[in-house]
């Protein structure tokens, strides 16, 4: 009886080692995430690409028009896109549109002097 489990304990402990050594090109290991991140489940911060949404993009347009004088009149939003309609100095109420993007919102329609405050607040 003693020897049927040593005989069993000494196969078992032979067979954990030949386990052990499959470290080669050929492990069948096709997952290519590095073992320090897998546990971590994403990349590193910083390498994930951001998605600018428009609504990102609103609040700093809204915030840029009031400092330079322009009034909201409303947002509308329009699938991805935010339709904002703003009033200048001269009373006149136009259209401004932002859609998302994954380096930065795009802006249509903004004052150039407008914009690049905006760019500035963004980055």
């Amino acid at each position: 009886m003693r020897r049927s489990i040593l005989a069993f304990a000494l196969l078992a402990l032979a067979a954990g080692t030949a386990e052990a050594q499959g470290r080669g090109k050929g492990n069948g290991n096709g997952n290519k995430v590095p073992p320090g991140l897998a546990k971590k489940g994403g990349l590193p911060p910083g390498q994930a690409k951001k998605l600018y949404r428009a609504d990102d993009g609103v609040v700093v347009l809204r915030d840029v028009f009031g400092r330079n004088g322009y009034t909201v009149v409303r947002t509308v939003p329009e699938g991805d896109r935010r339709f904002v309609y703003y009033r200048g100095a001269d009373g006149v109420v136009r259209r401004a549109v932002v859609a998302p993007g994954e380096e930065r919102p795009s802006f249509t329609n903004v004052p150039r002097a407008v914009l690049e405050q905006i760019w500035s607040r963004l980055y």
